[in-house]
């Protein structure tokens, strides 16, 4: 196993109108730069055929690997089974709608190597080019879930939810292993953490594209997001996450 080798984790959940495109780009990517990579694809209970085009994906190149659970669990949980069967020295996850390409990982892996505990992708630096924003309300609700998060978490970073962060492998095995929200509040719980063990967190500028594609509901799951956000704080003053 090489030192800079990387494990790329894809969440996947009724993703079969683009799980495959997302494989050929990922497989493009380490091809084309010469990583040593595995990736693997955790199926979250989806109901359309995700997972027999990743399974199918996976007998023809030894380097996918693929995981699958019943019933839909969220990304969360999904994000930490994957992180926690990940080998190489770096571990990534990246969302499967592609919406910041791989191609950004041309920044995050060297931050990784250059000794960042945890790179961010983040859509809100003077860098970052919002290729195709969001539609108005989805915006709104992002906007407003990010500042809440950063704020009432202390979190110290201009973005929270971009599914596009880098770990070392070490510090993802311990973050995730102590890691309890499966919904969409998992990422603002790992920075909490990161920052509770004194990790280096480095933001990085990315370019992102709105898919339009999204699972998120934002009446039901955006009070399910805040309600996790509180439950971050109830779960450290109650100790779970350890001394």
């Amino acid at each position: 196993m090489s030192a800079h080798g990387i494990s790329i984790v894809l969440p996947a959940y009724n993703e079969g109108h683009c799980v495959e495109a997302a494989l050929a780009q990922v497989l493009a990517y380490v091809d084309d730069r010469e990583l040593e990579a595995e990736i693997i694809v955790v199926d979250d209970g989806s109901v359309d055929d995700t997972l027999a085009l990743a399974q199918t994906a996976a007998t023809c190149d030894q380097r996918i690997r693929v995981l699958s659970h019943q019933p839909n669990r969220g990304k969360g949980y999904s994000v930490r089974q994957g992180v926690m069967t990940a080998q190489m020295p770096m571990v990534m996850f990246v969302d499967v709608d592609m919406a910041t390409p791989i191609n950004e990982a041309d920044k995050l892996i060297p931050a990784l190597r250059d000794g960042a505990h945890i790179v961010i992708g983040s859509r809100y630096l003077p860098a970052s080019t919002l290729a195709r924003p969001q539609r108005r309300l989805r915006r709104m609700m992002g906007t407003a879930f990010r500042k809440l998060a950063i704020r009432l978490l202390n979190l110290g970073v201009s973005d929270v939810t971009c599914g596009f962060k880098g770990f070392s492998r070490e510090v993802a095995w311990r973050l995730f292993r102590i890691q309890r929200e499966n919904g969409w509040a998992f990422d603002a719980e790992i920075i909490y953490l990161a920052r509770k063990l004194g990790y280096r967190i480095v933001e990085m500028p990315v370019t992102w594209y709105d898919s339009g594609d999204t699972h998120f509901r934002i009446v039901q799951d955006g009070l399910s997001a805040v309600a996790e956000l509180l439950y971050i704080r109830r779960n450290d003053r109650r100790g779970l996450y350890g001394p």
